[in-house]
């Protein structure tokens, strides 16, 4: 996470948004070293979580006699022709029925490609070539819960778990006040997203042969998460929106729509 003595260039990102894009800029042995160090301080990152939330929360409140700020939750008109965007419809796309092998969390995508607000971004600027910054997917599993989860999936540059799990936890925060869970569902989802019910978040990592299950820093990603929604549990001041973390494998050279369940927390 970021030293908070660290001099940051100015910019609106939260600093849970910001701890993700350092995250991802990481090496694996560093990454391995940071995930660890939390787990003895995972009060550090559930305070990033609550702050993120709060900071949501009243930068994007409407006030009287003012329009709403635009949807953190919009699709960007250019989005479908952005890099991300090209790479995350080669195996996503709304409507697409997606069956987990192992668990019982198949579901069917609602939405691809939920970039949050470019003022949450670092200097409001676009993600690297083919990386994501946003949610991948948006689906509703199709047992009779119908929880939404919210989906980041590994790519080019976005090579372990833990990097995705700081940027779901960021863009859980950016859609939890109820004013952005409205609005995401006029923009993207049709109504469909349920402000009292909580979310699910899909880590979906690549199982193909030139790259290796990662599996210490998945196995230290699963600890941290559990730690962190321990964490959130106890907080008050947060809606309590987040009900399991999930990772999942597919293969990207041959995916079919079906994934592997790895774990659950």
């Amino acid at each position: 996470m970021l030293d908070p003595q660290e001099t940051r260039p100015e910019r609106h990102a939260t600093s849970l948004r910001q701890s993700f894009e350092r995250a991802r800029t990481l090496g694996f042995d560093q990454q391995i070293q940071e995930c660890a160090d939390l787990l003895q301080h995972p009060d550090l990152v559930v305070s990033e979580v609550v702050d993120a939330y709060h900071t949501v929360a009243s930068r994007f409140a409407p006030t009287a006699g003012e329009p709403a700020a635009e949807p953190v939750g919009a699709q960007p008109k250019a989005a479908a022709e952005s890099p991300a965007a090209t790479l995350v419809e080669d195996f996503f796309w709304e409507t697409r029925e997606l069956m987990v092998l192992g668990d019982k969390c198949s579901f069917t995508c609602l939405a691809t490609n939920v970039e949050p607000h470019p003022a949450l971004c670092a200097n409001g600027q676009p993600a690297p070539r083919g990386l994501s910054v946003g949610l991948d997917y948006v689906g509703l599993t199709c047992d009779s819960a119908g929880v939404l989860v919210l989906g980041a999936a590994q790519a080019p540059g976005d090579a372990t778990a833990y990097p995705l799990l700081l940027r779901l936890l960021a863009c859980l925060t950016e859609i939890s006040p109820r004013s952005e869970i409205e609005r995401l569902n006029r923009e993207r989802l049709k109504g469909i997203a349920d402000p009292t019910k909580p979310f699910d978040l899909n880590l979906v990592l690549w199982d193909r042969e030139d790259e290796p299950e990662l599996t210490p820093i998945s196995q230290l990603t699963r600890d941290l998460a559990e730690k962190v929604k321990d964490g959130l549990r106890d907080e008050k001041s947060v809606p309590a929106n987040l009900r399991d973390i999930v990772c999942l494998q597919m293969n990207p050279d041959r995916f079919d729509g079906r994934m592997r369940f790895q774990w659950r927390v």
